[in-house]
């Protein structure tokens, strides 16, 4: 499976490299609950920013931020779904469907997240590998009866059968947790899933029920023929549409502010704002500096564009400290902070 081989391989190096350029350390947990780089330096190696794909006409971001992570915990975990779920459809349908089923699903997704979550900064293989899941779920719709039918499986058979699809469904699950933690997101996901069952559709190969002595009428045999090329016309047509309206907005505004949650969600909710185990919100990226006139004080550069004056004693001008702490001025000063 050489493309499956060639994508882990550009992962893991983009991985080495983030962390690399993070001063070989990875966040606080607050910030990055993934045990990885900051916002700066994903942004630096190509992850998913609207404002700069929109105003600043890197497209090529959509792409790029597919070979990205937001930390080990993502990297690994996409990496073993990589393994398991690309390998296995790599072998069976061959190199052209495993890159069909990846790339489309991946940018398609990461369009999605563009639109609707411009405010955040997100990375990750996991458009992709919900497209290889989405394809899976395309191929176990269009050979259901084949896969349990008591005239083709084996009971035997036909339980494996059964756990495949219950290890797809955990996964998804599973996939959708980590896309409520920062740098991740749900957009991408379920996206990039749907995108990968269109292009399933088309990609993965029907078993013909003639081939087990199951007679298909000539109304079967159309529907297979107008279905095969259909998935692949509605994906593309789908990227053009939200291509346009990605590129006509401001990368800014998001269509439905509170579409938020359904991507990120500060934990545990039953802690105060300042206690989290991580947050939903830019203040990780925020920069400050010490003015000492009229009086000491620390203006805040805030995510949103507006500057904040957080009056300082002397006592706690210490910059090391001050660094540690800007997040929680963030949070506590800045207006537009988004949580």
């Amino acid at each position: 499976p050489f493309f499956i081989y060639f994508l882990l391989f550009t992962c893991t190096i983009a991985m080495i490299v983030s962390i690399a350029l993070n001063g070989w350390q990875v966040e606080p947990l607050d910030v990055n609950p993934m045990i990885g780089p900051s916002a700066e330096t994903l942004i630096r190696m190509g992850a998913k920013d609207s404002y700069l794909i929109v105003n600043e006409n890197e497209v090529w971001r959509l792409l790029s931020s597919a070979i990205l992570h937001a930390g080990l915990v993502h990297f690994f975990i996409n990496s073993l779904a990589l393994w398991f779920v690309g390998n296995a459809i790599e072998t069976t349908h061959g190199i052209v469907a495993a890159a069909i089923l990846f790339i489309i699903p991946a940018v398609g997704g990461t369009i999605l997240s563009a639109i609707f979550l411009p405010e955040y900064i997100t990375v990750g293989a996991s458009g992709g590998i919900f497209g290889l899941i989405g394809a899976c779920l395309s191929d176990i719709i269009m050979n259901w009866k084949h896969l349990f039918s008591d005239f083709v499986t084996e009971d035997g058979k036909r339980g494996r059968h059964v756990l495949v699809v219950i290890f797809l469904f955990l996964d998804i699950a599973l996939n959708s947790l980590i896309g409520l933690t920062p740098y991740v997101d749900n957009f991408t996901h379920l996206g990039g899933m749907v995108f990968g069952l269109l292009c399933g559709l088309s990609t993965m190969e029907r078993l013909s029920g003639d081939f087990f002595g199951m007679e298909e009428n000539c109304y079967a045999q159309v529907k297979h023929i107008v279905v095969r090329f259909l998935g692949l016309i509605i994906s593309i047509i789908l990227i053009i549409i939200t291509v346009v309206i990605l590129l006509e907005g401001d990368g800014v505004t998001a269509p439905c502010p509170s579409c938020q949650w359904l991507s990120c969600v500060p934990f545990p909710p039953w802690e105060s704002q300042g206690d989290k185990w991580w947050y939903c919100d830019d203040c990780g990226r925020v920069t400050a500096e010490i003015v000492e006139s009229p009086t000491l004080h620390l203006q805040l550069d805030c995510p949103g564009g507006t500057s904040v004056a957080v009056g300082l004693e002397t006592d706690q001008a210490d910059r090391e400290k001050l660094e540690d702490e800007l997040p929680t001025y963030c949070r506590e000063y800045c207006p537009d902070s988004i949580s």
